[in-house]
């Protein structure tokens, strides 16, 4: 069985047509200062490399369970991203600092455990509808 590609970005998700396939959601904002700032894939986490003092302490990191609902909030005018808590670890954030350099890294969420998340969450909503 082939492995479903997970993009890194949204907007690269969404040209490949499978929008809902990725791990980070930057806004424009934030986009538009790339040198700035950036992310890399490894092979267990995301790690979002971060220069402060271009970018400020206003740092922004939203995380929704339902990623297309509130993607609107992210046209927002700051300097944020959204986390695809499909496939990243919202209890596994870890971050380090170091002069003006700030790391973060997301923990990716094991192909097992999501499928464990999407079945009890697909539980969950028969069993609203039952009741």
């Amino acid at each position: 069985m082939a492995t479903k590609k997970i993009h890194l970005f949204r907007q690269s998700a969404v040209e490949a047509g499978t929008p809902k396939d990725y791990y980070i959601n930057p806004s424009e904002k934030l986009m538009s200062r790339a040198s700035d700032w950036s992310a890399v894939e490894h092979e267990d986490c995301i790690e979002v490399i971060l220069n402060r003092k271009a970018l400020g302490d206003n740092i922004i990191i939203k995380r929704y369970d339902n990623q297309a609902i509130f993607d609107r909030e992210n046209k927002i005018n700051q300097f944020c991203y959204i986390f695809n808590t499909d496939f990243l670890d919202t209890n596994g954030m870890k971050s380090e600092f170091k002069d003006d350099i700030a790391k973060i890294y997301h923990m990716k969420i094991k192909v097992e455990e999501n499928n464990k998340k999407n079945k009890n969450k697909n539980k969950k909503k028969n069993n609203k509808k039952m009741n």
